[in-house]
């Protein structure tokens, strides 16, 4: 496997900060009308009012935007479900399920109860057949010679 597959291209990287800030300057437009009508910036005639509902409107409309576009640049195409082909996706989310999978394992090193417990366990070789005894034996298990 090569270290491209691992690492998220460019592009992608491009589109997300995109949708970042798309999804950015939605909410300040959409919180912005808010702001506007309880600080009594907003009274005033109806063209005022459709002007303040215009701007959370699109605003509305960019956070949506803004949020496709970084889902389509996280996941890629096919990852994101645009486009409907198990093979691609399973390409365009390789970076992420590499990232889940050793945090994954990070955490579960952490956790006792999961790590294995390993006991010493102390075997005697018979003289006669070389054959593998428990340690308290006093006979051997294979050939029935005294240990």
């Amino acid at each position: 496997m090569s270290d491209n597959n691992k690492k998220i291209s460019s592009n992608r990287k491009i589109l997300y900060y995109a949708g970042m800030g798309l999804t950015i300057i939605g909410f300040i437009l959409f919180i912005s009308v808010f702001f506007s009508v309880f600080t009594g910036l907003g009274f005033g005639s109806f063209d005022r009012y459709f002007g303040l509902f215009n701007n959370a409107f699109i605003g509305m409309i960019l956070m949506i935007a803004g949020s496709v576009l970084m889902n389509i640049g996280r996941r890629g195409l096919a990852g994101s479900g645009v486009i409907l082909d198990p093979e691609k996706a399973r390409e365009d989310l390789k970076p992420h399920t590499k990232a889940m999978g050793g945090m994954l394992n990070d955490a579960l090193e952490e956790v006792d109860a999961i790590k294995p417990k390993t006991t010493e366990v102390i075997k005697i070789r018979c003289p006669k057949c070389h054959s593998l005894n428990d340690e308290s034996a006093k006979f051997c298990a294979e050939c029935g010679e005294k240990l």
